[in-house]
């Protein structure tokens, strides 16, 4: 086999380093004209985001998350709103984040009102806020605990914003000034917001009176995507500056999670440049050779659909006997864990049973997980993501990446010797086959429905590690990597109970 050209793959390799450090510039210059202040009240974590720039006091919005989220999710939606002159507090709930607190809306359905109203008291307090403008957002779960706040909010608020609300007590006058919003493409979401516009009395209303309604239906967003969506934000700006009589701003500047795309882009030209001046082109084309011979990577749609099968079946049989929801402490990670167990356990007895490890697998294992942190987590953790658990998240990590990692290492296996579009159209295969298996498990399994609205993002969460792995084609090592990958994720994400 040819050995690589190196001096084309540097001189890429420099593109894509010029482009990395040009993403990290431009988000860290974000913070000139932001202070960012890390508080902690009556045990939930606040993040306070106030424009640098200012003369006198500010109106002030408490931004809520909603369920496996947390405050940094809404970071994009805080500076917006910052950009517009307002201060902004951004707490975690409980369960989720940096809180400690568990998350116990079965016998305390209360907790999120109290969480948001601390966060409202927190930046209340705050020397720039006027505590005469204050204003309520909320999405999804977050929706419906800002509904709830604005009832007995201290201060009183007098504008709520909610995104993608689920059912709520709303009237002509409860809560004030408020508008609704959903994504087009977020069904159950969208008509929960239209029927609360009628239970709040429709559109129209005087904001002076506090009894303004609208509702405002995001074009081509689904669930998360009306988090990062500019209509979404600009729709929310332009409410709160008409409550709040503030001058609109001039124009919104583009959304800084260009940034981090382009920054994801640029790690993985830089790594697919350089990996193949390390890795053995030759052991490669031997070992994919020896994989067909076993039949290592036989059928791999079919063994996919078996396992995907069987996993499904397994679980539900499972949680007829066990109650899944919430084991081990924490919510809906480790349902998706153990059904990847078992499908990669299924899929591994089908016949796609890796080589035996190599020390070799761990160090590139190592590389490749480095590399996705520096890729997906790394600068997301500054916009939207909260990549760094806090230390009462860790102990979950292993585990869950342990229980994953059959699955990882099957699918490495079932790919390897498979190359170009021959690859990708195996790869995107078995994430679809995965996507019906887990979608099935979630309808029949109980604690497993939010997966609905996440499950569209899993052939996006697969195709990151696979485009990193082609060039290293070592199954344990990229098992290893996807596994550490994945998780990651969900520690970081999902909430403690």
């Amino acid at each position: 086999m040819n050995a690589p050209r190196p001096l084309p793959r540097i001189l890429l390799a420099l593109c894509a380093l010029a482009l990395i450090i040009t993403a990290w510039w431009q988000v860290l210059s974000l913070e000139d004209g932001i202070l960012e202040r890390q508080v902690i009240r009556d045990g939930v974590p606040v993040t306070l985001v106030l424009p640098a720039k200012r003369s006198g006091p500010i109106p002030g919005v408490v931004v809520a998350h909603g369920f496996a989220g947390s405050g940094r999710l809404m970071q994009t939606w805080a500076l917006a709103l910052a950009d517009a002159g307002m201060a902004v507090a951004l707490p975690d709930l409980s369960g989720h984040g940096a809180n400690r607190k568990p998350l116990d809306w079965w016998n305390d359905p209360d907790q999120f009102r109290r969480d948001v109203q601390s966060a409202l008291t927190e930046l209340a307090q705050q020397p720039e806020v006027d505590t005469g403008r204050l204003a309520l957002l909320g999405h999804s779960l977050g929706a419906g605990a800002v509904i709830a706040a604005a009832r007995e909010a201290q201060p009183p608020v007098q504008a709520v914003v909610a995104v993608s609300p689920g059912p709520a007590e709303v009237n002509a006058t409860h809560p004030p000034n408020l508008l609704l919003m959903a994504g087009a493409l977020e069904g159950p979401f969208r008509a929960a917001a239209e029927s609360l516009l009628q239970e709040a009395g429709g559109e129209g209303g005087r904001m002076e009176q506090g009894t303004a309604r609208d509702l405002f239906i995001v074009p081509g967003s689904e669930h998360v995507g009306v988090l990062f969506s500019a209509r979404s934000h600009d729709a929310s700006v332009d409410w709160l500056t008409r409550v709040f009589g503030l001058d609109p701003p001039a124009g919104a500047p583009p959304s800084p999670l260009l940034w981090w795309v382009l920054h994801l882009v640029a790690v993985v030209v830089l790594w697919r440049a350089l990996a193949p001046l390390v890795a053995d082109p030759d052991r490669r084309r031997i070992d994919a050779d020896e994989a067909t011979r076993q039949g290592r990577n036989q059928r791999p749609l079919v063994r996919a659909a078996i396992a995907s099968a069987a996993a499904t079946l397994g679980l539900f049989g499972i949680g007829l006997g066990i109650h899944l929801d919430g084991i081990g402490g924490i919510v809906v990670g480790p349902q998706f864990a153990l059904w990847l167990a078992l499908a990669g356990g299924v899929w591994m007895l089908l016949g796609t049973r890796p080589p035996l490890p190599q020390w070799r697998d761990l160090v590139w294992g190592l590389a490749l997980l480095a590399a996705l942190v520096l890729a997906f987590g790394a600068l997301g953790a500054l916009l939207w993501i909260p990549w760094w658990p806090p230390l009462h998240r860790l102990p979950y990590l292993p585990v869950l990446a342990l229980l994953i990692l059959p699955w990882a290492v099957a699918l490495a296996t079932a790919l390897q010797g498979r190359g170009g579009w021959r690859g990708l159209g195996t790869g995107l295969g078995i994430a679809l086959i995965t996507l019906v298996g887990m979608g099935l498990a979630a309808a029949v399994v109980e604690g497993m429905q939010f997966l609905f609205i996440v499950l569209p993002l899993l052939p996006a969460m697969l195709a990151l590690p696979l485009l990193l792995s082609r060039p290293v084609q070592r199954p344990w090592a990229d098992g290893i990597a996807l596994a550490g990958f994945l998780g990651w994720t969900l520690a970081a994400m999902f909430p403690l109970v």
